[in-house]
């Protein structure tokens, strides 16, 4: 009895192992608290990934400056002068060279009237109005009063340079405007205008503040004589001048340069002494047919260069003359 129930109490057991073995035991959960309530991002490979390469300067470029302006080139560049040449002294006369600016300075020697190939050797100094320059002819070493040099330029050089054209076409201009801002801009600043009625009349200087209202002023001036008669000339620029570059600058209708065009007369055709040193351009304007070629007339312009420009440093008239 006691074997037939150690039996059934081991078959009991090996049946409850069995059926333990057939059971999955579900451990107790644990709860695991992440870092961050976000989900971590997955992160591709740094193999696969395209990154941009590190720039070596700013990465927004600097702005580029404006190219600087390039000069349009005169057709015919004037070459600034290197020589110059004694202007406006007379044959009977000669300039000065003194030790220093000015003429409280002792005479160290002389330059004929048609003394040319002079070198500036420094700058400039302005003495009581006028601008003296340190200058040399290889020989003669000193000071001269600026206002008796002018740049030696070829004949050449000038007569083809348009801006010499451009420089009549706006006296031209001022003159039929009566513009005296326009025709104090066109005048030798250091120089001034000379003006003369016939080469041989005497001459007359408009200088300074003069300069500024020609058209306008009412100073008179001592213009000479008339051919023939001897009969005075005297007025204001105004009344005396600009009637005659009226009548004959404004309708010429010929131009010479260095070289004076003019009708028949009796008398002499030529520059006032000093005067030839300067450039000029003559303007003709030929007479009328039923006059007999007599009434013709010209003015003569002294063009000349002038710090880096064309100034005009007189004007001087011609007609038919007895």
């Amino acid at each position: 009895m006691k074997v037939r129930h150690l039996v059934w109490l081991l078959t009991i057991a090996l049946l409850v192992l069995t059926a333990c073995q057939a059971v999955t035991i579900e451990p107790t959960p644990v709860l695991v608290m992440p870092t961050t309530m976000a989900p971590t991002p997955i992160v591709p490979p740094l193999a696969e990934a395209t990154l941009p390469p590190v720039p070596t300067t700013a990465i927004l470029p600097s702005p580029t400056p404006p190219a600087a302006a390039t000069a349009v080139p005169n057709p015919n560049p004037v070459p600034t002068p290197s020589a110059y040449r004694v202007a406006f002294v007379t044959s009977d006369d000669t300039l000065n060279v003194r030790s220093g600016p000015g003429v409280d300075f002792d005479i160290v020697g002389e330059y004929a009237p048609q003394a040319g190939d002079l070198q500036i050797t420094g700058s400039g100094q302005e003495v009581s109005g006028s601008t003296w320059v340190p200058v040399t002819d290889g020989s003669i070493t000193g000071w001269v009063n600026g206002r008796f040099l002018t740049a030696d330029m070829p004949t050449t050089d000038f007569c083809e340079d348009d801006a010499v054209t451009t420089l009549l076409a706006e006296l031209a201009t001022a003159v039929t405007n009566h513009d005296n801002d326009k025709l104090a801009q066109l005048i030798n600043p250091e120089r001034g205008l000379r003006v003369r009625v016939n080469w041989w009349n005497p001459e007359v200087l408009i200088r300074g503040t003069d300069r500024a209202n020609l058209f306008t002023a009412t100073g008179s001036y001592d213009w000479g004589v008339t051919d023939g008669s001897g009969n005075p000339i005297r007025g204001s620029f105004a009344n005396v001048i600009v009637p005659m570059l009226v009548d004959d600058l404004l309708p010429a209708s010929e131009t010479g340069c260095d070289e004076i065009l003019s009708g028949g007369t009796a008398g002499w055709v030529q520059l006032p002494e000093g005067y030839d040193a300067i450039h000029y351009v003559s303007l003709y304007r030929p007479a009328a047919d039923d006059s007999a070629g007599l009434d013709w007339g010209t003015w003569v312009v002294g063009v000349e260069w002038w710090n880096g420009r064309y100034t005009i440093s007189y004007l001087v008239h011609f007609d038919w003359e007895i």
